[in-house]
């Protein structure tokens, strides 16, 4: 019997028929034929790190290893070519050994190329926008078992930026890049409500900022990023206490609150009192912008615009704290610059988005819906790689291009092929 999709955190699986793993362009063409030919479906997966139901597959699973290699290094154009399937982390260290980098990444980087622009992840920066938007080319085999390549040129490219696994197996992807540069970390510690006030501001001024906070504590942990060329490197020492803690410490401390949940806040307030310290820290832009993997747990999280700010951090705090709530999880605020890509978060508009999770709080499903009905209130659209519910109507409503996005999605996949569950709940029955 073929081995089951699972994602990284364990909170969602499915079942394939089969598994894939081609190694050319050419067999995923042929891979795509066989099963149009049978009225299959077919499903990509990368790192599995989603927590929707995005890459979960109910047919033949497909997984892109065999195609993670880094093409060409553009230094003149200031472009790199790599395949869909090459991590993020592998693309990292071969820029940096050029001498160059991303302008923004996202907080781990276990990820594949395909799956970071399927779902727009993202960093934190009104800079730079979502990783989708770095965007400049695209090679794909498409429903019909056709090439397809996007030029910066195409119309199309803005459609598929954030494709939603629906377009194409995404073979190849060319990346807009920078020369290398180092940042300078400060994180400081400041009373929740100076923090919901002054957090725009602060996401304004710097070239990166975020902030995090635990349910059930009176402050926030505010992190700012800007260029420097004062030395200093991360601390290899560190990075290895901070996995040890991630993967001992931590989940220890989340089981004490799964076995006694009443212990939930004030685990959280002894966990901010040791953790939520000022520092500095300077080194290289993306091992400053990285985070060590945390522990397994669910998250759910979405984009407003840049002007409810406040209110969509104020609002989380009534979410997490009503009725006696237990949230065992940190809540984390970033920024995103506002981009044309059709399907992202951040479509037509600067952007805060905030991420809520939960491991083992007994409460974390009516968390989650009070959350929800939070971003209803603001125009919410969620995040694609994170747990979330919507209608056809409701993309609609909150994608002013999705009409055009399903278009595209007929045209390149005219029999369904690249459905899956996820893809019929969001865009309405399988064409084919």
């Amino acid at each position: 019997m073929p081995a089951p999709f699972v994602n990284w955190s364990g909170t969602v699986t499915s079942r394939p028929s089969a598994w894939a793993r081609p190694r050319t362009e050419g067999e995923v063409a042929a891979l795509v034929r066989e099963v149009r030919g049978r009225g299959g479906r077919l499903k990509v997966c990368g790192a599995r790190h989603s927590w929707s139901s995005i890459a979960a597959g109910d047919d033949l699973q497909v997984e892109l290893g065999g195609l993670a290699e880094v093409i060409e290094i553009d230094r003149r154009a200031m472009r790199v070519r790599a395949g869909a399937g090459c991590p993020l982390h592998v693309l990292l260290d071969a820029l940096a050994a050029e001498g160059l980098a991303m302008p923004v990444i996202g907080s781990v980087a276990e990820q594949t190329l395909a799956g970071l622009t399927a779902t727009a992840t993202h960093g934190s920066s009104l800079r730079v926008g979502n990783i989708s938007s770095l965007v400049e080319g695209m090679r794909m085999v498409s429903g019909a078992g056709e090439l397809v390549e996007l030029g910066a040129d195409d119309p199309r490219l803005e459609g598929a930026r954030v494709h939603l696994g629906a377009l194409g197996v995404l073979t190849e992807v060319t990346l807009r890049l920078r020369e290398a540069f180092r940042l300078e970390e400060r994180r400081f510690v400041l009373p929740f409500d100076e923090a919901a006030a002054r957090i725009r501001e602060l996401g304004e001024a710097h070239a990166f900022a975020k902030l995090w906070w635990l349910p059930h504590t009176e402050s926030a942990l505010v992190f700012t990023y800007d260029e420097t060329d004062a030395p200093g490197e991360r601390d290899a020492r560190a990075w290895a206490v901070d996995a040890w803690i991630n993967r001992n410490l931590f989940p220890a401390l989340l089981r004490l609150g799964k076995a006694f949940p009443s212990l939930i806040p004030r685990t959280n307030r002894s966990v901010a009192k040791l953790h939520f310290r000022p520092s500095i820290r300077r080194g290289r832009s993306d091992h400053m912008l990285q985070l060590v993997m945390p522990p397994p747990h669910r998250e759910t999280e979405i984009a407003v615009d840049l002007a409810d700010t406040e209110a969509l951090l104020r609002g989380t705090r009534e979410v997490a704290h009503r009725d006696g709530a237990r949230v065992d999880f940190v809540v984390e605020l970033r920024f995103v610059k506002g981009d044309g890509g059709w399907m992202s978060p951040a479509y037509g508009r600067d952007s805060c988005q905030l991420v809520i999770g939960g491991a083992y709080s007994p409460d974390i499903d009516r968390v989650f819906d009070g959350f929800r009905r939070l971003g209803q209130g603001l125009g919410a659209r969620p995040h694609w790689g994170k747990e979330l519910a919507l209608t056809p109507a409701e993309v609609d409503a909150l994608y002013p291009r999705a009409g055009e996005f399903r278009a595209l999605a007929r045209a390149l996949d005219p029999d369904g092929v690249l459905r899956n569950p996820f893809l019929d709940a969001i865009l309405g029955p399988s064409p084919g």
